[in-house]
């Protein structure tokens, strides 16, 4: 049995939000089309990553506040209370907060 992401949603749907790392007290900018993982790893936080889907669950992180439009298949429910795969999430919301 092969597992595969979920189909990611058109990036015409998607708005830009801004990413608050709680413990650093940064503020970033995701853009539609790109990743949180991705403008995280450009900003010099390091973020493991592997298959970049929402498959393997390497790049889980917790998160804060907001409300995370999860499109990984590697979190369950409850994980998802806490818990974002950041190489493929977005924000329902204009912001999201990541205990980083």
């Amino acid at each position: 049995m092969q597992i595969t992401a979920p189909a990611p949603l058109s990036c015409a749907s998607e708005h830009a939000f801004e990413l608050v790392l709680a413990r650093s007290q940064l503020r970033l900018r995701v853009a539609p089309g790109e990743s949180m993982a991705d403008v995280l790893q450009l900003a010099g936080i390091a973020i493991d990553t592997l298959c970049e889907q929402g498959v393997c669950g390497t790049c889980v992180t917790r998160w804060l506040d907001g409300a995370p439009e999860h499109r990984d298949s590697c979190l369950s429910a409850e994980e998802r209370r806490t818990h974002v795969a950041v190489c493929c999430a977005r924000s329902h919301g204009p912001a999201l907060t990541l205990d980083l």
